[in-house]
């Protein structure tokens, strides 16, 4: 019984420690779900446990033209840029492994026309303490060298490297440069009398298995899979710079071009020891710097990791967790969100800390019901009986009100909160919150704009008034339930949010429509209603040529929008409860 008893608590224990490593991917989903929907990312990610992939997620297309949107897959390739280091620094620590070098052989011995070459070490080198010139971020003038007519650019790129006077002296500071790693590539290639490609596959693909690894503008060219770059704009669109990384690609510092399955596996070779030994990798992850030799240090809490960022005209990051056995690959091609808020909110995911993605439906639903719920009890418990009667015309003050009131209590809550100082999470706490607030009122206001439409159309009938004026505000409770059907920025969030304009046909119908002295004082506020929308629409036109002014004051602007629409439910309820008081008292 002892041992029983003994044994299921073991297995209870188990569990609960089976349970604790489990990963949320219906969360994860969740996340990356709603980055889609609002155009806030494409990409891809592959979270591996203890070696093994437990995670993988692409978003957005690989391929966008004219004719079709390529859609993202598993074995997409994204370019990682810098986090080729990370793999040129494996590689160095195997050749030092093998004999070939030292982390205190100097560059001279390769190199001797680098300016300190004498005192530039391979470990000055691997920490970015050598001080050599950046060729890619130290002067504007690579784009000289950024031609394909050059057969032996490496050696140019050597020589133009060379002109330039250091930074400081080696190991006197930090100064983060391309040309350490594209310097130690050329090494490398020297070392095994090869190109690149061939000692990365022969030292590190082959060895663990990498299937979708490739190197240079050459391997690019031929890979059918693989991610171009974009950037969002109301849509995605080409990045310019699409065509200019090429002379990068051909060059250590930054050529890799892999999946994130394939990059994730590489880092939990790398701390499972089967490219380096024990040693040479506690060489790369010890000493008190932020990089240390081809590896960055991070910390989310007491979770310590170790790896590698990467980026240009698009972005990547790699890293391991020991710890947590955790490893995390991330690319993407389209970046509206920076990397580090989405990583962030995938650690915070694991951790099972707090976190709430955008528009939360259960919790949106509910906030609409109860709502919805509470306000028909007030009705019917605290209104008087004739009142209910009365109300109907009075709707057009309320739901002006309504919309009002929410809007200034969204707008409020939104002027303490900073996408730059509060990041991705914070935000997004925010959008559920007021996102699930203005929800609600819409699908209240679109529900009350029902009996105040019939009303108003009883009325049109009564003082033998044209209704078509009154049609198009139909499509304000259309646009309004639309919007809360699709919460997040997509092609129907925004046709249904730019439908409300159509609203506007109604006040300028009514100016043509209604004839006669009585209907003047309508006629007038139907003018001024219908010109507050068309200035609104009229300055979102020009946004490409006003685009610093039209982003400014865009707020204001969008408010002249609403308050055209508004205004004019308001006007029309005092106009035909103006009407029915004066008939009541003519007939009295």
């Amino acid at each position: 019984m002892k041992f029983q008893y003994g044994l299921s608590i073991l297995l209870s224990f188990l569990c609960l420690t089976s349970y604790c490593q489990e990963i949320d991917t219906l969360k994860l989903n969740t996340f990356f779900n709603s980055l889609e929907k609002r155009n806030e990312a494409m990409g891809s990610i592959a979270i591996t446990k203890n070696g093994k992939l437990v995670y993988q997620k692409t978003i957005g297309f690989r391929e966008i033209n004219e004719q079709q949107k390529v859609t993202s897959t598993k074995d997409t390739k994204y370019r990682i840029w810098s986090i080729t280091k990370t793999y040129v620094a494996v590689m160095i620590f195997q050749l030092i492994e093998e004999g070939k070098l030292s982390l205190d052989t100097k560059l001279a011995n390769f190199y001797p026309q680098i300016p300190n070459a004498n005192t530039i070490t391979i470990k000055n080198m691997l920490s970015h303490r050598s001080g050599i010139f950046d060729y890619v971020n130290d002067t504007d003038e690579e784009a000289q060298l950024n031609t394909e007519s050059r057969t032996h650019y490496k050696n140019s790129l050597v020589e133009h490297i060379a002109t330039f006077t250091p930074n400081f002296n080696a190991g006197e500071d930090f100064r983060y440069s391309n040309s350490n790693y594209f310097l130690l590539g050329c090494i490398i290639e020297r070392l095994d009398g090869n190109n690149f490609e061939s000692s990365l596959t022969r030292r590190i693909s082959s060895k663990i298995g990498l299937k979708n690894t490739f190197f240079g503008r050459k391997a690019l060219k031929i890979i059918k899979n693989k991610a171009n770059t974009y950037f969002f704009d109301k849509k995605w669109q080409n990045s310019p710079e699409e065509e200019n990384y090429t002379f990068h690609l051909e060059t250590a510092d930054g050529g890799i071009v892999a999946t994130p399955t394939d990059m994730a596996l590489f880092m939990d070779a790398l701390f499972d020891e089967k490219l380096i030994t024990s040693k040479s990798l506690e060489l790369m992850t010890s000493g008190d710097d932020f990089y240390k030799l081809g590896l960055m240090k991070t910390q989310f809490d007491s979770s310590e990791g170790f790896g590698h960022t990467g980026g240009w005209i698009s972005e990547s990051s790699l890293f391991h967790y020991p710890n947590d056995k955790l490893t995390i690959a991330y690319t993407t091609n389209g970046i509206v969100l920076r990397k580090e808020d989405i990583l962030n909110n995938v650690l915070m995911i694991y951790h099972k800390k707090p976190f709430t993605t955008s528009m939360n439906r259960n919790k949106q639903l509910l906030s609409i019901v109860g709502i919805c719920l509470i306000l028909f009890i007030l009705f019917k418990r605290f209104l008087p009986s004739y009142l209910s009667s009365e109300i109907i015309p009075r709707l057009g003050f309320i739901i002006a009100l309504l919309f009002w009131l929410t809007t200034f209590v969204a707008g409020t809550m939104l002027d303490g909160y900073s996408h730059i100082r509060d990041g991705t999470t914070v935000l997004d706490t925010f959008y559920s919150n007021t996102g699930t607030l203005m929800s609600a009122t819409n699908m209240f206001i679109a529900i009350l704009m029902i009996p105040f439409l019939i009303n108003l159309y009883t009325y049109c009938k009564t003082y033998h008034l044209n209704s078509i004026a009154i049609i198009p505000l139909a499509f304000i409770p259309i646009s309004l339930l639309g919007s809360m059907l699709t919460p997040f920025p997509n092609e129907l969030y925004s046709l249904f949010t730019n439908g409300i304009i159509l609203s506007g046909l109604s006040p300028l119908l009514a100016c043509v429509l209604w004839r006669g002295k009585t209907q003047n004082f309508i006629r007038i506020i139907g003018v001024v209603c219908f010109l507050f929308m068309l200035i609104s629409l009229a300055l979102l036109i020009s946004r490409p040529k006003f685009p610093q002014f039209i982003s400014e004051n865009f707020g204001a602007i969008q408010r002249l929008l609403f308050l055209g629409w508004t205004l004019w439910l308001a006007m029309l309820s005092t106009y035909f409860l103006k009407r029915t008081n004066s008939s009541r008292l003519t007939s009295t």
